[in-house]
């Protein structure tokens, strides 16, 4: 695959209806300054050490908070004349799929280990362990990645939020099958568990074909549609105004 990027144009207002405008205005280029390969180099080299210790604020920075509920998105590609663009934009349903599995195994976990205590054993030894391994890697893991981020003093962005959320993912089918197996007891009600999950899975499915254009930047879409995308009015997708 091989991308040709003609043109990245991007507001510097914070406002997204301000930057909506600045995309109607005309492209703004320092013909003056012409840089050399050397320096060039040395810009960005310079750039890349001292960028983290600057205090700046970018317009599509988040906090961590925001993060858990895909509350924030990232537009990284605009095109200038059809509107297509691509955004980093996680998938909602798997999102949040992936916080009431981390609610349940805590839930789970905390009721099992009360009930051991009094000699209540509700699943066996081996199945215990098992639940424990698996929350040590998958919460464990999520924990890792995420609460530090709530002691940096730096920009930070949506995609800091994909390792811990891969973690939290990997949860979701623990959760099921555990559910499966150990609480659904009667035919029926492993029925419909299954049927549940079917469900499930074309959600997953169908929220991220219905995002795709967003995903590739392929095909564009009118401004009806791209105003039918905006499911939270904290996501910053760009209409242009024709």
């Amino acid at each position: 695959m091989l991308w040709n990027v003609e043109e990245h144009r991007y507001g510097k207002s914070h406002e997204q209806k301000e930057r909506e405008v600045e995309l109607h205005l005309p492209t703004q280029i320092n013909i003056s300054q012409n840089l050399t390969f050397v320096a060039k180099f040395t810009e960005l080299q310079w750039k890349i050490l001292t960028l983290k210790n600057e205090d700046t604020e970018h317009k599509y920075s988040s906090s961590p908070l925001d993060w858990i509920t895909l509350e924030t998105n990232i537009a990284y590609w605009f095109h200038s004349s059809s509107g297509a663009q691509i955004h980093l934009l996680g998938n909602v349903v798997s999102w949040t799929s992936a916080n009431v599995a981390t609610v349940v195994y805590l839930v789970l976990f905390l009721g099992y280990l009360l009930r051991r205590q009094r000699n209540i054993q509700d699943i066996p030894d081996e199945t215990w362990q098992q639940w424990l391994l698996a929350g040590g890697i998958c919460v464990g893991g999520w924990a890792v990645n995420y609460l530090p981020f709530f002691l940096m003093e730096k920009t930070l962005f949506l995609y800091h939020y994909l390792p811990a959320v891969t973690f939290q993912i990997l949860l979701i089918p623990v959760v099921l099958q555990h559910t499966s197996d150990f609480l659904c007891r009667s035919r029926l009600s492993k029925s419909m568990h299954s049927a549940l999950v079917a469900a499930w899975l074309s959600s997953v499915y169908l929220t991220y074909h219905t995002f795709q254009p967003l995903t590739y930047g392929k095909p564009a879409l009118s401004k009806a549609e791209l105003q039918a995308l905006r499911w939270k009015d904290s996501w910053d997708i760009l209409i242009r105004k024709r």
